[in-house]
């Protein structure tokens, strides 16, 4: 391919990882690692994305200025796309004469307006702001109270290939690790020739248990950093009537439910909780009858309570651990029955460490079942998510088609226009609330060469714009913006717009590029905006006619606008010739001109320049306005 040479290629590939998957990728119009690869431009990516799909390269817009009409319509349905793929895609949109190719698109653009159709644009678009492709590097979160010990040191080193130590501790069995500073210990085993004990938080499994199984928060936090866009995929594919399993990931992962108590309070519940109950104690106390022996018994604080006492502190201490349980969801008697009572540390250390236990492997047990569906759900999740950012290039022109309120247009020997607007006027109307006068207008092979004479600003350049637009927009698979249209099989567009400079240059210039028109193709269209604009009146007609009588029977169309209709005229009797107008009828009460947009057919309109004259008279002041009135009188 030209201008891709081998170091472009190297790029790519490594870009890729392999030819193959690059091929594949262009294929499937993933093409947003192309586009950002450095020193490639956008024109040269979007021209290998076509030349792997086998386009070959467009000759369908012959100049500057029929191209700036392509890139105007891209730019309007650009700003319909929600995802870079859709902008992407919108981009390799042009122009063909596949006519399989402009079926496929015009089938497609229907299909999605007719399957959302009750649907609400704005919330579709709304959710696709919080949709793009998974990310795939994920921020691991590490949690420094949980490890794993390796029996084997070669599953060590495997597990800080994959990144584990990213997520936890991560240790060979070889750096005899105190066990008990961590609240959860995976054992990660090989023969089992080392037993790492009993204790309630270590966990023993096989080297040859899946991934998820020894770290599961690697899947975990994939899914949990990419919920937002699994929420909003999830409900634009309900929205849009498509099946999904993402409710039941984001259930699994709701179902991870966190139960760890901080040490701290449940040691300060406790504390509180003896206070109390010693105070309930003394005050019982007070209110019974004591011997002197049981006094001594009492204050002694040796061996046996007496019985009185006893009735007393069994029944606070039911009501202490009734309430413990309560406050910690920890039953169990942290209490030393002395007077008044202490607590047993190394009791409650132990409690609380095993029920730390339990808690992380109540835990792990529903990491693991999540992670089972998520590893089972994980490759639909991605390819569901594709394909809703997929979606958005039909989305993407069916809103753009609803918006200009385009319509397919059928493909004939000729052009008919029925209340037809540029797209400029029909974007002023949809954001102003104003009705623009729409232009219906018809051309045949019969006379394919059209003069458009008529009034200076009554819209004969819109007109050529607005068939160029129609032209281009329907070998691109577009709807136009008409209420009914037929254009057309076309293989080239050219379009000539008034030059400023008058020199020589820009002469051969123009020269250059229009006579080259007359030995192209067949079935043309020609738009030549104000030729004589470029050169003297005389030359100009000299080479208008020329020009005609060689493309007169070329089964194309030109539309010429001239002001210059009656000379070329006199000087031909090619009978494929009409002269259409567009008439000015004068000033309305605002000074702006009362036009009819809609040409009327074999008819020379003035170009009355007075009317022009008259609205810039009646705007200005003097002593300009004196000035304008003599010039007025002249007509």
């Amino acid at each position: 391919m030209k201008g891709v040479g081998s170091k472009l290629i190297n790029k790519i590939i490594q870009t890729y990882g392999s030819y193959d998957e690059f091929v594949n990728s262009m294929k499937n119009y993933d093409i947003d690692k192309l586009m950002n690869i450095t020193g490639l431009s956008q024109k040269k990516a979007l021209e290998i994305v076509r030349y792997i799909h086998g386009n070959k390269e467009n000759n369908f817009l012959k100049t500057e200025q029929s191209q700036n009409i392509y890139e105007d319509i891209i730019k309007r349905i650009i700003e319909f796309a929600n995802t870079d793929y859709a902008r992407n895609r919108v981009l390799l949109l042009s122009p063909t004469t596949n006519y399989e190719e402009i079926k496929k698109t015009n089938k497609l653009i229907e299909k999605t307006i007719n399957d959302t159709q009750d649907l609400d644009y704005q919330y579709i678009r709304t959710l696709y702001e919080n949709i793009k492709p998974l990310k795939k590097e994920i921020k691991p979160k590490f949690n420094d109270l949980y490890a794993i010990v390796c029996e084997d040191y070669e599953d060590y080193l495997s597990l800080l290939q994959k990144g584990f130590n990213k997520y936890c501790n991560v240790y060979p069995i070889e750096d005899q690790v105190n066990l008990n500073e961590f609240e959860f210990v995976i054992y990660l085993y090989n023969e089992y020739n080392v037993d790492p004990g009993e204790a309630a938080n270590i966990v023993t499994i096989s080297n040859s248990s899946p991934d998820y199984e020894i770290q599961p928060n690697i899947i975990l936090e994939y899914f949990k950093q990419n919920r937002e866009i699994l929420e909003n995929v999830y409900h634009l594919r309900q929205y849009l009537g498509m099946e999904s399993c993402i409710n039941e990931v984001l259930e699994a992962l709701d179902n991870i439910q966190l139960e760890k108590k901080n040490k701290v309070a449940i040691i300060d519940i406790i504390e509180d909780i003896k206070d109390k109950s010693n105070e309930t104690i003394n005050e019982a106390i007070k209110n019974i009858a004591l011997e002197g022996d049981e006094i001594l018994q009492l204050l002694n604080n040796e061996g046996e309570l007496p019985p009185k006492i006893m009735t007393i502190f069994n029944e606070v201490l039911d009501e202490a651990k009734e309430e413990i349980s309560n406050e910690t969801g920890l039953l169990f008697d942290p209490f030393i029955i002395k007077y008044p009572l202490e607590l047993d540390y190394v009791e409650i250390k132990r409690v609380q460490e095993n029920a730390m236990a339990n808690i992380h492997l109540k835990e792990y047990e529903q990491q693991l079942n999540a992670c089972a569906l998520l590893e089972q759900y994980s490759k639909q999740v991605e390819e569901e998510t594709k394909e809703l950012i997929h979606y958005d290039y039909p989305f993407t022109l069916a809103s753009f088609s609803k918006f200009y309120d385009l319509t397919i247009p059928q493909l004939g020997e000729k052009y008919q226009l029925t209340d037809s607007l540029h797209l400029t006027l029909k974007q002023q109307e949809k954001i102003n609330n104003i009705q623009t006068q729409k232009v219906t207008y018809n051309m045949d092979e019969e006379n394919n060469i059209i003069l458009l004479t008529g009034a200076n600003s009554g819209g004969k350049t819109t007109l050529l714009e607005t068939i160029g637009q129609h032209n281009i927009m329907t070998h691109m698979g577009l709807g136009v913006c008409s209420k009914k249209a037929t254009i057309p099989k076309t293989n080239e567009v050219y379009y000539f717009t008034k030059k400023q400079s008058l020199n020589a240059g820009a002469f051969e210039t123009f020269l250059t590029s229009f006579i080259p028109v007359t030995i192209g193709q067949e079935k043309q269209l020609i738009l030549i905006d104000e030729l004589e604009s470029i050169t003297e009146l005389e030359a100009a007609i000299k080479i208008i006619i020329g020009f005609i009588e060689h493309i007169q029977n070329k089964n194309s169309y030109a539309i010429i606008v001239t002001h210059m209709a009656p000379e070329i005229l006199k000087r031909t009797d090619n009978t494929k010739i009409r002269t259409d107008g567009i008439e000015a009828k004068g000033l309305d009460e605002n000074y702006n001109l009362i036009v009819d947009r809609s040409p009327k057919i074999n008819y020379l309109a003035n170009s009355t320049p007075e009317l022009i004259l008259k609205k810039i008279y009646e705007k200005s002041e003097e002593p300009l306005k004196s000035v304008y009135k003599d010039i007025l009188d002249k007509f």
